[in-house]
C-alpha cells in the first residue's frame, strides 16, 4: 500500500486505490464494496453488522482504514467516494 496524497485525488481515484488495496490484502472488490458501505454507515451515524476483524491477518481492518481515510477526508466528496466504489462493483 502506498500512501497517496489525497488532496490530488478524484473519487475515482480513491475508489481505485480502495480496489488497488483490497487486492494488495488478497480482498476480493466484493469485499471491498462491503467495507467501504460498512465504513460510510458508520460514518453517518448507523451501525453495522460487518466484522471488520474477519481473519488472523484483519485483512478487512486494514481496508477499513484506508477507507475511512478516504471517506473521512475533506478534499473528498464521501457520497461520490461510495458511489464510484459500488458503482465500479
Amino acid at each position: 500500500m502506498t500512501d497517496v496524497p489525497t488532496s490530488s485525488l478524484t473519487a475515482q481515484d480513491a475508489a481505485a486505490l480502495i480496489f488497488a488495496t483490497a487486492a494488495d490484502l488478497g480482498a476480493t472488490r466484493q469485499e471491498a464494496i462491503l467495507v467501504t458501505r460498512a465504513v460510510n454507515s458508520v460514518r453517518v451515524g448507523r451501525s453495522t453488522d460487518v466484522a471488520l476483524t474477519d481473519t488472523a491477518q484483519h485483512q478487512r481492518r486494514r481496508l477499513a482504514h484506508v477507507v475511512g481515510t478516504l471517506l473521512y477526508d475533506p478534499a473528498l466528496n464521501p457520497v461520490d467516494v461510495v458511489a464510484a466504489v459500488t458503482g465500479a462493483g
